[in-house]
């Protein structure tokens, strides 16, 4: 039988991958020297902050209608979190330790991890009930933005 996902369980998963997203987008913005990057990476920064706390006010509404999740207790809870970073991973030891960035380096690789986030939700749609995929595609959405301002960014250079 194929276990499925709560809502509960996607947007811990969702608060997760944007709380690394929000780590990710400041460390490369203190690791650039491009301005308009910088404030590009800021505005990603408090983007996916602004989305955490999304997921967490939907997570809160929901809870409050009462939930079950697919795996309710602490150790699954671990577990969801190292499924999200063998799916959508950043090394941080190497990312932190590095000082010299290409430009288009790290627009390819924030790039990467946007693809990366949209394609495990996507894939993610097999596991959510039918009637939580509203909350799924509500995180591709914001997703598919980030994508998108990124790979605007990256034209604007090529130009």
């Amino acid at each position: 039988m194929l276990k499925m996902f709560s809502s509960q369980d996607l947007l811990e998963m969702a608060m997760h991958i944007e709380e690394e997203g929000e780590r990710f987008y400041k460390l490369m913005e203190s690791k650039v020297e491009d301005e308009n990057l910088k404030r590009l990476f800021n505005y990603l920064a408090v983007e996916e902050q602004r989305h955490a706390l999304t997921f967490k006010e939907i997570y809160s509404q929901i809870e409050k209608e009462g939930f079950i999740s697919a795996y309710p207790d602490e150790e699954a809870n671990k577990y969801l979190h190292a499924f999200v970073d063998s799916q959508v991973f950043i090394d941080w030891d190497k990312l932190s330790s590095r000082t010299v960035w290409n430009l288009m380096e790290v627009l390819d690789l924030a790039i990467g991890l946007e693809k990366d986030s949209i394609l495990f939700y996507y894939e993610m749609e097999k596991y959510i009930p039918e009637k939580d995929k509203v909350v799924l595609h509500e995180i591709i959405k914001q997703e598919k933005a980030h994508l998108s301002q990124l790979t605007e960014f990256k034209k604007g250079i090529k130009s």
